[in-house]
């Protein structure tokens, strides 16, 4: 049985786990910060996300703290 975090979300589904806006999910895909895959034929197809992925992605991203630092 797959895991939650295994789950495909929606570009709306994406933003609202990272509590980003819809340009930044934009400007992230198309930069190729965060993998996202398409769903059908051509530049208006849907894009889809892997919540695992996302997940992984925003631990990387992860900024240290003073703690940390020292």
């Amino acid at each position: 049985m797959a895991s939650r975090n295994d789950e495909i979300l929606t570009a709306q589904e994406a933003r609202e786990l990272l509590k980003i806006s819809r340009s930044t999910l934009s400007k992230l895909t198309r930069e190729r910060d965060i993998p996202a895959y398409r769903v059908g034929n051509g530049k208006t197809s849907n894009l889809r996300y892997k919540k695992s992925e996302l997940l992984s992605w925003l631990d990387s991203n992860r900024v240290e703290t003073k703690e940390e630092d020292s």
